[in-house]
This record gives structure tokens, sequence and C-alpha cells, in this order.
């Protein structure tokens, strides 16, 4: 059994997050909350969320998992207005969402979950983290994506650069020195590539009001983490990236 009833700002980010990566995604129904973790065709990314029922405005659920297209979803919650409620019920028996938005009621047919992905999350250990302002953040992947498809996180003691140089001599270069940043650690300088297709569509969704600041760990060819709270922390997100490693010549 599931019936919930959420503002519309809080389906809209997850539908909008996890559209990212995928089309359709498993959400996790428990008695605490909603879990999802999904990963991109090329499982080059990983996105796992973890949502609090205090996120929702009511929340009746006995655990239970669906399939859902976010596209139609996507599409119904361009009805809502700004103070409107997003109802969902689900019925197991027939596999049928019903979902209601203001006085538009759909029912959207559930996708089969046994072949989707579950992803786990991968346990790392990083010398170095940063916390940053996500719009800073934004902007400089926006800069950076403006002359390539890769670009360089680099950190050391005193500050942490996003850059990108290309054959041409062109480039970006934005530093951010440690003042500018809420946290810093970093034991020794290190630096990873990344790629950008993936990386700065997902900041610009987070710098357009859904979390002031997000934490970014790296280091030589591990994986990118990014983790940041929404929803006054009800709301926590985990986002890995495999790093593009370059062959030495």
């Amino acid at each position: 059994m599931l019936r919930i009833t959420a503002k519309q700002q809080l389906m809209r980010e997850i539908v909008d997050i996890l559209s990212v990566l995928t089309d359709e995604a498993k959400l996790d129904w428990g008695d605490k909350g909603l879990g999802i973790s999904v990963v991109d065709g090329s499982h080059v990314a990983l996105l796992s969320s973890t949502i609090a029922n205090e996120c929702f405005e009511t929340y009746e659920v006995e655990s239970t998992e669906i399939g859902l297209e976010l596209g139609k979803m996507r599409d119904l919650l361009t009805l809502a207005g700004p103070s409107d409620l997003v109802e969902i019920d689900y019925d197991d028996a027939v596999g049928a969402i019903n979902v209601r938005v203001g006085e538009v009621h759909r029912i959207l047919r559930g996708i089969d979950t046994g072949a989707m992905d579950n992803p786990n999350l991968p346990q790392l250990n990083f010398e170095s983290k940063v916390t940053i302002s996500t719009e800073k953040l934004s902007r400089a992947l926006r800069a950076a994506r403006f002359v390539g498809e890769l670009v360089d996180l680099s950190m050391d003691q005193n500050q942490m650069t996003v850059s990108v140089t290309v054959e041409a001599g062109e480039g970006v270069n934005v530093r951010f020195e440690s003042g500018e940043l809420s946290e810093l650690i970093c034991t020794s300088p290190t630096h990873a590539t990344y790629s950008l297709n993936f990386l700065e569509p997902l900041t610009r969704k987070l710098a357009n009001g859904l979390t002031e600041e997000v934490t970014l760990e790296f280091q030589d060819k591990y994986p990118l983490r990014l983790t940041w709270l929404s929803n006054d922390g009800g709301a926590r997100w985990t986002y890995f990236l495999a790093p593009r490693v370059m062959n030495d010549p």
C-alpha cells in the first residue's frame, strides 16, 4: 500500500535530478522514506538518494517498489501550480500508479522493476574534500563546457581549480582560494579528469535553488563523489562519476 502527498517542488526535484542520468527509475518506498539508486546507460555515473518521510506532506506506506517513467511524471508536473500538492497512490494488485495534480488525475502504468539495475554505492576513502557554493561551481563548469568536454579538477592545501585546455591553446581556468570555500581538506596535491557532459547538467540543476552547497571528493584515477542535502536536510544525495583516465605516452 502506498498513499503519499507531496509538494510539487519536491516531486520536481526528484524527477529533474534523476532525469540527468536516466528515463526510468525504481522507487523503493519504505516505512521511513524513499530510497532511489540509478545509473546511466553506460554505467559511467551513479546517483543515489534517501528522502525521509518527513519531507512529504502525508506518508502512508507499506514497503513497496515502483518502476516509473520519469518523462510522464515530468509532463504531469508541468501542470502543477506553485501551491499545488501531488497525490500518489499505488495499487500493487494491478500495477496502476494514480497521480493527482490539482483537478487532473492520471493513471500511470508501473514499469517492471525486475530487469532494472540495483547499483551499490562504491565504498571509497578519499584524502581530499572541498565544500563549495553550488552556484560558483555551476558557473565554473558552464564556462568549462564552452571550450571542452573534459574538465580537470585539482586541489591543494590552499585552493581548488577547475580548468580546461584544448589543443588550440584556448582554455578556461577558475581558481577558488580556501577563503572562498566552506571546507577544504587536502593532505597532498591531487587532480583528476571528468566528463562535463555528465557533471555540468547536474550542477546546473542543483544551482537552481535546490541546495546552497555541494561537497566534492576526488583524487587521481578515482571516481568523483558529490554529496549534498536538500529539503532542510531531509533529503540526502550522493553522485559518483567515473574518472577519465588518460594513458601515459
